[in-house]
């Protein structure tokens, strides 16, 4: 027998410095072209001008807030329904010498008349010029960012409608562009079950009930801006929410894949469903309740002698 022969390998080479050059060429070349293709997708913009409007909220909020602060030294009776009124109204109010048409073009009649007759008994003290006139930038500072956020929805209402015909027809341009923005792309969205787009923008409730099973799971997210869901009884919520996001779920893959228009007919069958949903609901109100007198339940005994009872047995 002859003795086995040893295969001595010399020490594994590894790539040139050529070779790894070139690699590294490939990869980013194939990292250009796919940077290139996402960057193309008008997806992109919806997303950005949707997070760009929830942004400019916040700022209205925030700097609305600041504005009520600062002009209630001045003026601590103006009250008004939101940020964007109240700002309006510091512009055209002057304690001195006040505009009854222009207060009145912003609160109405009966309003104005109630704000003019408290600029004449304010507790305000009186500003200078100069601090007034800083005050009222930070107005017209608001006024003009809600201006730009007009302009912003009339964009991202044109966007939606161009490039998700059918998800907007569906369920609104706004809810439509909501999804797509926390997807990052129609595909991606009309790669999700119904189930799922249900609950998008809930996530911190949906991870809660994970977490703790005693929690009840969420029944819609970011659909419940759906005036068919927020305006329905909470109690048919759910199967409301659950009929949209099937429909928006089929709107989303014909967008994305066909590309055909199937809005109307499923419009038609979700207004059906809703319709069904509702009669059910109010047939199910309109039942008489049960009688525990008629259904000769027998009457519950004391507490006492249930105790009597038991310590017997």
């Amino acid at each position: 027998m002859g003795k086995p022969q040893r295969n001595f390998r010399g020490p594994s080479r590894g790539p040139s410095d050529k070779e790894f050059a070139d690699k590294r060429e490939r990869f980013l070349k194939r990292t250009r072209q796919a940077v290139m293709e996402a960057l193309k997708s008008r997806d992109m913009l919806l997303g950005t001008v949707t997070r760009s409007i929830e942004d400019l909220d916040k700022t209205i909020n925030l700097l609305g807030e600041k504005l009520e602060d600062w002009y209630a030294i001045y003026f601590p009776e103006l009250k008004a329904e939101d940020k964007l009124q109240y700002a309006k109204a510091t512009l055209v109010i002057d304690r001195e010498n006040i505009d009854e048409k222009e207060v009145a073009t912003i609160f109405g009649q009966k309003k104005a008349s109630e704000v003019i007759a408290a600029s004449k008994t304010s507790l305000g003290v009186q500003l200078s010029p100069r601090d007034l006139s800083e005050c009222i930038s930070l107005s017209r500072m608001i006024v003009s960012l809600e201006k730009l956020r007009k302009e912003y929805e009339i964009y991202q209402k044109e966007l939606a409608e161009e490039l998700c015909p059918n998800l907007s027809e569906v369920g609104g341009a706004d809810i439509a562009a909501k999804l797509v923005s926390h997807m990052g792309t129609l595909s991606r969205l009309a790669m999700l079950p119904a189930s799922a787009i249900q609950v998008i923008g809930a996530e911190k409730a949906l991870f809660k009930h994970l977490k703790n099973r005693k929690v009840p799971p969420p029944k819609h997210g970011i659909i419940f801006q759906h005036a068919k869901i927020s305006s329905a009884p909470k109690a048919v919520r759910g199967k409301i929410a659950r009929t949209l996001a099937n429909k928006l779920c089929l709107a989303a893959k014909a967008d994305a894949f066909t590309k055909r228009r199937i809005s109307a007919e499923l419009r038609k069958d979700f207004d059906e469903r809703v319709a069904q949903i509702m009669k059910d609901y109010e047939l199910e109100k309109a039942k008489p309740k049960p009688d525990p007198i008629q259904q000769n339940i027998p009457p519950s005994k004391p507490v006492q002698q249930q105790k009597f009872e038991h310590r017997r047995k």
